[in-house]
């Protein structure tokens, strides 16, 4: 069986923006994301950002607040996990 080349490109994208049932999100994953997000020139400023961000979150997700807010655009991301 062949697959033709937009078959196999939305399989290819499905797997890049789907992400696997047993990857838990936590607060330091998000700081990942956070820093691969950021777009500026200020890169010491946005990894102190994100680095606070994942703090913060740790804190909430501690207290029952399992959410990450992205110190960029104040966008609230559910985690699973604290650390």
């Amino acid at each position: 069986m062949k697959l033709n080349r937009t078959v196999l490109a939305v399989i290819t994208l499905s797997a890049l923006i789907v992400p696997p049932a047993f990857a838990a999100e936590s607060c330091t994953t998000f700081r990942g994301v956070c820093l691969s997000s950021y777009t500026g020139t200020d890169q010491t400023g946005a990894e102190r950002k994100c680095t606070a961000a994942a703090k913060d979150c740790q804190e909430r997700c501690r207290k029952g607040q399992k959410i990450f807010v992205g110190p960029f655009n104040g966008a609230h991301h559910p985690v699973d996990t604290c650390g």
